[in-house]
């Protein structure tokens, strides 16, 4: 059976639009990773430059940063990219830069490895006051269901998905060694969480407390004294009310009884004193 003209044609028009448009979604995907790759290494050169020495020994820190995040489902893509600040030192020592493989351990979910990039150069030739770029990694990760079950918030969702980065590698002597890098020296410098800022609830309820003292000076709300009105109920107050009614009660009682044994005693004692032979009484 042959299918007519019409219907060949439509398909194959139908097949390069496709076509066409799956260039076109490749070619957006490829210019908006050209993009997110010259930002990113702008923002880690920027926030690692002020750094002179690194933390650990190996001479290294790295510049983590969120390309995209679901917070429906929790799927996210991370970059992390591994820079020499310093010269090794210790256990890294004499260790070269390709063979120190990075390890990522997440509180919460986990990833896969998309893509890997080595870019090396000579120590001696690197600018001191410029880091140098000597890893790139993407990842796929995926936060765990049981996490995201729980009232979600920025600060949650960055312990998520910030990892424990570990380097490893063999020293001259083939023993291996390892270390933990900082992630907080360069996180979220570009993409995900980076126009945002994580604050505590001590920074909260400063933050909410200069708000108010502005809106004072600005009169846009009228002060209100404390502490003059009970906003809760006084379960204190109630208690101390009835103790202190229970300890007057037995004072006051104690006062009337010796108040009583004062006039029966003066009592007895005149009728004492009147039956004695001699006595007058006093008017």
């Amino acid at each position: 059976m042959f299918q007519p003209r019409g219907d060949v044609l439509d398909t194959r028009l139908a097949d390069a639009d496709d076509a066409l448009q799956r260039r076109q979604t490749t070619a957006a995907d490829l210019a908006n990773l050209t993009q997110w790759n010259t930002d990113t290494s702008a923002a880690c050169m920027s926030a690692l430059s002020t750094l002179s020495v690194a933390s650990n020994p190996s001479g290294t820190a790295v510049c983590y940063n969120l390309f995209s995040l679901d917070t429906t489902n929790g799927s996210f893509k991370a970059d992390l990219r591994l820079f020499q600040i310093s010269v090794p030192f210790g256990d890294f020592q004499d260790i070269p830069p390709t063979d120190i493989s990075v390890g990522l351990q997440y509180d919460g979910a986990t990833v896969s490895p998309v893509s890997e990039g080595v870019q090396t150069r000579d120590l001696e030739k690197r600018q001191t006051s410029t880091p140098t770029q000597l890893q790139a990694y993407m990842f796929i990760g995926q936060i765990n269901q049981d996490k995201m079950a729980q009232p979600m918030t920025m600060g949650i969702l960055e312990a998520l998905v910030m990892p424990t980065v570990t380097l490893t590698g063999k020293n001259l002597v083939g023993q291996t060694v390892s270390t933990n890098v900082s992630s907080n020296e360069a996180a979220f410098v570009n993409g995900i969480f980076s126009t945002q800022v994580v604050m505590s609830d001590f920074s909260i309820a400063s933050l909410a407390v200069d708000t108010i003292t502005a809106q004072m000076h600005n009169g846009t709300v009228a002060f209100v004294l404390p502490g003059v009105n009970i906003l809760i109920f006084p379960v204190g107050l109630v208690l101390t009310s009835i103790w202190l009614v229970v300890g007057v009660g037995f004072y006051a009682f104690g006062t009337y009884e010796r108040y009583n044994y004062r006039d029966t005693y003066r009592s007895r004692k005149a009728r004492m004193d009147s039956s004695k032979p001699g006595y007058t009484a006093r008017i």
